[in-house]
């Protein structure tokens, strides 16, 4: 790319093009370019006179043969005359002459070069302290323009993590977080390649990621291990270079109040200490975020345990009561009636029956609200029932039972049941399938169940078109989005239907995952 402007403003190319009139000027020369290093050590044009716009930008050969590559590795100017056509030169005889000065920092680094040119006689010995003085300035200038925009973008990067810091985003997810702080980073170190990792007792696994290679995983710093161990353990922001030469950026996010992360970005240049003072502030505010996060979340999950309790009591010392107490004036009434009056008694029976459901319904109420933990057993001994309700006379069903928890969180245990009964329902009313498999099992962070049948399968893109409610589909996205699950539909006309549901034991978990590499 030979453009300048993604480089210096408008202004600021202006001024390097005046740089090269003051120069010619004052030399007494006709043509001139001004020369500066990248971060990667070549040269560009960024600015000449008598030069075809398409030259500026452009990339300048800085080996041996070069006039150029000559001055910039040695740091001395260089005259090129009548008598000294020298090796540099392409041509016999000359019909110009020039001077190529280095442009240098006060630390004596040369950063550009000013290349003057003239045809009338050549460049004198003694106009060189002048024009190294003139070179000087324009390294002064140019160091001038660095710091202003290293401050702008400092700026930048701290309204960035300030804003994060400031906004509402109580109710945003951890990712939303990963990525503020990659951008405030990428701003001020230049980084392109980043991820975050959950740290874990086990291995630290994956999390999120910005054009991370997806074969450096955790194992890929095991040959510096304990350099990033120290950095976690003392909370600090380090710059540890790889076996292979990488650079890599950590900056750990570790707090008491949510779980701990580590940003690793991958980094072409060195950051000096005002980037390390600006990166520990984005650690910190990173971390503060996090935090009011999970306290908002833990305070909300809280407050509806509080307002769930709340109203277990009250149903429980209000409509159970009456349900109960209704029950037993029942069983009195009952023996009032004469055996004769069947009418009345089976109108009694009927309301005995209501009243009983009534009651089962009020402590299932109960159970959900105070959110008590169900047994694998108590599970699977439901699970049995709801198949046995839906069951149709000549169908085979099929149950693979394996869960290997000791207790089943109580929403989950309700989600599940409910997923299934809708199932087998739609399957009961629509598949005509006369086998069912059903598999119900878990990982370690999610349950997991399996419904297929043999039917007449159907196309799930124009059920959604028509109206999916026919099918019970809408129901069951919603029930899964509720509990940030994922809901997978396979099936097709004349194959039959396999539904398959995933939902994260933590209500967090989906929030966090990357459909990526994980450990």
């Amino acid at each position: 790319m030979n453009s300048i402007e993604h480089l210096f403003s408008t202004n600021e190319i202006k001024t390097l093009e005046n740089i090269v009139d003051t120069a010619i000027k004052v030399s007494n020369a006709q043509t001139g370019s001004l020369l500066l290093a990248r971060d990667d050590g070549s040269l560009f044009i960024a600015a000449g006179r008598d030069l075809l716009d398409k030259y500026i930008g452009s990339r300048v050969e800085l080996d041996k043969k070069t006039v150029s590559g000559y001055v910039f590795k040695t740091g001395e100017p260089f005259i090129i005359d009548d008598k000294n056509i020298s090796q540099f030169s392409r041509r016999k005889e000359r019909k110009s002459y020039s001077i190529s000065l280095p442009i240098k920092k006060t630390t004596n680094r040369v950063v550009g070069i000013l290349n003057l040119n003239r045809t009338d006689k050549s460049f004198e010995k003694k106009s060189i302290p002048q024009l190294e003085a003139f070179a000087t300035n324009i390294a002064i200038l140019l160091e001038e323009n660095n710091l202003r925009q290293d401050r702008e973008r400092i700026i930048i990067v701290l309204s960035e993590i300030i804003e994060l810091f400031s906004s509402l985003c109580c109710n945003d997810n951890f990712n939303a977080v990963f990525e503020k702080i990659y951008y405030a980073v990428k701003i001020l170190t230049g980084v392109k390649r980043a991820s975050v990792f959950k740290l874990s007792k086990k291995r630290p696994y994956l999390v999120f990621a910005k054009e991370w290679p997806r074969k450096m995983n955790w194992k890929k710093f095991d040959n510096t291990r304990q350099q990033v161990q120290n950095l976690i353990d003392q909370k600090k922001v380090t710059l540890i270079s790889d076996k292979a030469k990488t650079q890599l950026l950590f900056i750990p996010l570790i707090s008491d109040n949510h779980p701990p992360f580590l940003f690793v970005g991958i980094i072409e240049k060195d950051i000096d200490i005002i980037d390390y003072l600006v990166l520990s502030i984005i650690e910190n505010m990173g971390n503060s975020t996090l935090e009011n996060i999970t306290l908002f979340k833990n305070s909300k999950k809280l407050t509806q345990e509080k307002e769930r309790n709340r109203f277990a009591r009250e149903l429980h010392d209000g409509l159970a009561q009456i349900l109960a107490s209704t029950q037993i004036y029942l069983h009195f009434l009952e023996n009032t009636i004469p055996k004769e009056s069947q009418n009345e008694m089976e109108i009694l029976n009927k309301i005995k029956s209501l009243n009983t459901l009534g009651i089962e319904e009020s402590r299932f109420i109960l159970s959900e609200l105070k959110g008590k933990p169900i047994t694998t057993t108590q599970f699977k001994e439901k699970i049995d029932e709801i198949t046995s309700l839906f069951i149709i006379p000549g169908n085979k069903i099929h149950i693979n039972y394996r869960v290997e928890m000791k207790e089943i969180p109580y929403r989950i245990y309700k989600m599940i049941l409910k997923i299934l009964q809708e199932a087998l329902s739609n399957i009961q009313k629509h598949a005509q399938a006369n086998k069912i498999n059903i598999h119900i099992t878990n990982s370690k962070r999610q349950m997991i169940l399996s419904v297929e049948d043999n039917g007449v399968g159907f196309d799930p893109q124009i059920i959604d078109e028509k109206g999916s409610e026919h099918f019970g589909l809408q129901n069951l996205r919603e029930r899964i989005r509720i509990l940030k699950g994922k809901l997978k539909i396979d099936s097709k006309p004349g194959s039959g239907t396999k539904i398959m549901v995933k939902i994260p034991y933590e209500e967090n978990d989906s929030s966090l995952a990357w459909e990526g590499q994980k450990e």
